[in-house]
């Protein structure tokens, strides 16, 4: 397996400055043009729109087009939820955005295909199946649902597919999907494994002519790896992902994984010679932020839909029409939360939300918290000076947090941190802690030194007796796949009067408690041997 760090490209002119160059040496009835994005849950991008969003997918799309006969839009997964605006409207505003990348809001567009992420089915039970299946009929686009078995009265559309098979000049393209099974709703019977799916449909789409065959998944990196170390008869040629929230590109067997950042913040664009389809593949990362002028007339639409939304809120909410601009709070420092940091590192707002939280259950005996930093889904820094405003509460907090007491043998909370820090590429299973420390070892995937902030003997040597965790109940729940933390469960909860406190709740009694502004710092409560110099990384 080879790793690759990928160095942002600066500028969208060295990109199309690439591009042009690789025109000229393929045929334009050769050349298919690949950009696939993953993860995007804000039409309008995130910093304040200066970053990513659907707008500035269009433009790279529209400028790929003219200089490539032939382009192939790929989304791998999780959009319909969460956001500020799926929980008013379940995702019908994201559907009308995707529907306009091709530039028409009601033509199909059959080059554009995305698969089922996990928060796809954030709508679960039979009864949303009718809610499904009209996004599902509005979506102007191919739905792959390849290692999906649905129920007899499951999901149904016309855009749903199990794979497709496109022409591309002489050229045919085959591509198949694969959905991780950590959300299982009721109206889905089974899922296939990776090795099940592609085992039958990578041969399936060889022997049906294919030239060149993507998988288009979502899934944690390691499976997206593991399936191209299958035996090379159900090897896709590429592999185009989602799940994980920041850009990665790694090979095996010569074979790349590629994975953009959440909300758009980036795209993966790379061009293959259909003539050749075998000929090493030069992936690029393409930065999507001020480099790139957001198309209009999908700007204009993402405008217009995200106005819409806000309004229907504060009238639902019987208060004046710009009432998610209300000011709750300052902070006189960033607050780091964009997912790339905060899913793998510690932060200080990350420090600060669970020093809230322990400090709740402090009259129970609460020595630890633990928040899971998926919960935390702004996916942006809030700048120093800045307003804190009802929109960012909502948006950091899409989901209740519903905190709870749980007790556990101290040796419990040595495999718990084992879990935070595996797969450590931005998964929302990484922890943001209070009331302990460690020092985390990126490379060997390893924590030591772990230190309760009341008892000064390490773990695992101090391993008698228990502790008191505060830990959301989406961790807990048998209701759930528990962001992986199986080794806690309900039963472990402990009588509190504190029990179902809301993050969003402790925030903003804070925010009101400190008026001149907050300034959270980072502690280093844990300690990162790849950038901080920690006391002993031995």
């Amino acid at each position: 397996m080879k790793k690759i760090r990928i160095y942002f490209i600066i500028g969208l002119l060295i990109v199309l400055a690439g591009c042009q160059h690789a025109t000229k040496k393929i045929s334009q009835d050769n050349q298919l043009t690949l950009i696939a994005i993953n993860d995007v849950y804000r039409i309008a991008g995130i910093n304040q729109g200066k970053t990513g969003g659907l707008a500035r997918v269009r433009a790279l799309r529209k400028q790929s087009e003219t200089e490539s006969d032939h382009v192939l839009l790929l989304h791998a997964g999780d959009f319909l939820h969460p956001s500020f605006n799926s929980k008013q409207d379940n995702g019908v505003a994201m559907i009308q955005a995707m529907n306009f990348l091709d530039g028409t809001a009601d033509e199909f567009d059959a080059d554009m295909l995305v698969t089922f992420g996990n928060h796809e089915f954030d709508k679960g039970d039979l009864k949303h199946v009718p809610l499904m299946n009209d996004l599902l009929n509005r979506s102007e686009f191919t739905w792959l649902d390849s290692n999906i078995k649905w129920t007899a009265d499951g999901i149904q559309s016309n855009h749903l597919k199990p794979y497709i098979l496109k022409q591309y000049g002489p050229y045919q393209v085959g591509v198949f999907s694969v959905t991780t099974d950590m959300a299982h709703p009721e109206y889905i019977d089974t899922f296939d494994s990776y090795r099940q799916t592609a085992a039958r449909y990578v041969p399936m789409l060889r022997r049906a002519g294919a030239d060149f065959v993507i998988a288009l998944t979502h899934q944690t990196m390691p499976d997206d790896l593991a399936m191209l170390a299958l035996p090379e008869a159900y090897r896709p040629d590429i592999i185009f992902g989602g799940h994980e929230h920041f850009a990665q590109a790694e090979t095996v067997n010569n074979r790349w994984v590629l994975k953009a950042d959440a909300d758009a913040a980036s795209a993966v664009v790379v061009q293959v010679d259909l003539s050749q389809p075998k000929a090493a593949l030069l992936p690029q990362v393409v930065p999507l932020a001020d480099n790139i002028e957001p198309d209009t007339d999908t700007l204009a639409l993402v405008k217009s839909l995200n106005e819409n939304i806000e309004q229907q809120y504060c009238a639902k909410h019987q208060a004046e029409s710009r009432c998610l601009q209300q000011v709750l709070g300052i902070t006189q420092t960033e607050l780091v939360a964009e997912e790339t940091t905060i899913r793998r590192f510690e932060t200080n707002l990350g420090d600060l939300l669970a020093d809230l939280s322990l400090h709740a259950f402090s009259a129970c005996g609460a020595e630890v918290a633990l928040l899971n930093s998926g919960s935390i889904r702004l996916n942006q820094n809030i700048p120093a000076g800045s307003d804190i405003t009802a929109k960012h509460l909502h948006e950091m907090f899409p989901y209740p947090s519903n905190l709870q007491l749980i007790e556990i043998p101290k040796m419990l909370l040595v495999d718990i941190l084992k879990h935070s820090v595996s797969n450590w590429t931005a998964n929302g299973h990484w922890l943001q802690v209070a009331g302990l420390s460690f020092i985390h070892n990126p490379t060997q995937e390893s924590v030591h030194h772990i230190h309760l902030h009341n008892d000064l003997t390490p773990l695992p040597d101090d391993s008698k007796g228990n502790v008191r965790v505060v830990m959301p109940h989406y961790l807990l729940s048998a209701h759930t796949n528990q962001d992986g933390y199986t080794m806690v469960n309900e039963d472990m909860i402990q009588s509190c009067s504190a029990n179902g406190s809301e993050l969003k709740d402790l925030f903003t009694a804070y925010l009101k408690q400190h008026p001149k502004g907050i300034a959270p710092i980072r502690d280093l409560r844990i300690c990162n041997t790849e950038r901080d110099r920690c006391l002993d990384e031995h």
